[in-house]
């Protein structure tokens, strides 16, 4: 079968059809397929009939096309595992005693595509980038669709590239200079306010992990262009490059889980990066394979009715291959 090759939005995405396993194996696919997520704003999804019965070891060796597969078990989540990958499995499987074998978080489904668009009441969808509070934060991530519901369960993307690109120059400019600081303590406490079975980090724990700075305003290595940055439940405080960030201010983010009202440069802009010029909502298909850039985009989770469909997804996460060797895991938002 041919492939079919369609854009998702614009220059936003790109989606091939009628993709067999053997494709993922063939070094010419692999290296095209390569070539389109990057030109595309690292969104590449791959649909064929034959993907429904890929199994664990094929799809790694597909996503170390992308980056280096971070190899470990996320802590506490080793029993919702791929037994023997590091694929870790999100949906709302239980098995027979009733016990949950896949990672499940409850989250407001889409009423309509209005809901896309992020909204500062309800600051809901939560748009963000993975694990930014990681002393080197993945790169990417690959989601792979074994079950899905008929409707709902969507999973949506913005691009960050794209809508830092239709700036202000003098916006730009100012974006440049600023850097955001991300907690995994104010992380951790955040999710503890509204799930109080959450665990938060001892002060041993917190010392053992400061805060992490990243820049509102990446380069992409590959592409050289440039993206919005930096947004996560760890982001606790926007700054200009540099500035010192410690004291009662991070003691407030980290132990009350209050953001600095700085967030808001962010999260201000977050109704214009996440319209409909730049965003994409994902309809899953078993067997689909979407690879996103987290350097140039950034996603959020959807809704569906979990008392009456299974979901399953399978879920690898990708390291800059130049930095993977004794990369530490943690759970991504």
């Amino acid at each position: 079968m041919e492939h079919k090759t369609s854009p998702m939005n614009g220059d936003f995405g790109i989606m091939i059809e009628g993709v067999t396993r053997r494709d993922l194996a063939d070094e010419n696919f692999q290296r095209d397929a390569f070539d389109l997520w990057t030109r595309h704003g690292g969104l590449l999804a791959v649909r064929g009939e034959d993907l429904t019965d890929i199994a664990p070891d094929e799809l790694v060796a597909w996503s170390n096309i992308f980056g280096a597969v971070e190899n470990q078990s996320l802590a506490a989540r080793e029993d919702k595992m791929v037994k023997g990958f590091p694929i870790l499995k999100i949906g709302n499987l239980k098995n027979n005693a009733g016990e949950r074998t896949a990672q499940f978080s409850s989250v407001p489904a889409l009423q309509s595509d209005a809901d896309i668009r992020y909204n500062p009441e309800t600051r809901r969808p939560v748009w963000h980038t993975d694990s930014t509070f990681r002393e080197n934060p993945p790169i990417g991530s690959v989601f792979h669709c074994r079950q899905a519901p008929p409707q709902g369960g969507e999973t949506l993307f913005a691009d960050t590239r794209g809508a830092f690109a239709q700036l202000e120059e003098s916006k730009k400019s100012e974006l440049a200079a600023l850097e955001a600081v991300c907690s995994l303590a104010h992380h951790d406490k955040k999710i503890n306010l509204y799930s109080p079975g959450y665990p938060v980090l001892t002060a041993e724990q917190r010392a053992a992990n400061p805060p992490r700075r990243v820049p509102i305003v990446l380069k992409h290595p590959v592409s050289g262009e440039p993206a919005l940055y930096g947004l996560n439940s760890s982001t606790c405080a926007v700054l200009p490059k540099g500035q010192d960030f410690s004291g009662d201010d991070l003691d407030t983010c980290d132990l009350e889980g209050v953001e600095h009202d700085s967030v808001r440069i962010w999260r201000d802009m977050l109704p214009y990066v996440t319209g409909p010029d730049f965003t994409v909502k994902w309809c899953w298909q078993p067997g689909d394979i979407v690879v996103w850039d987290n350097r140039c985009t950034i996603h959020a989770a959807t809704g569906f009715e979990y008392d009456r469909y299974p979901r399953e997804m399978w879920r690898l996460t990708l390291l800059d291959k130049s930095q993977s060797d004794g990369a530490q895991a943690h759970a991504a938002e």
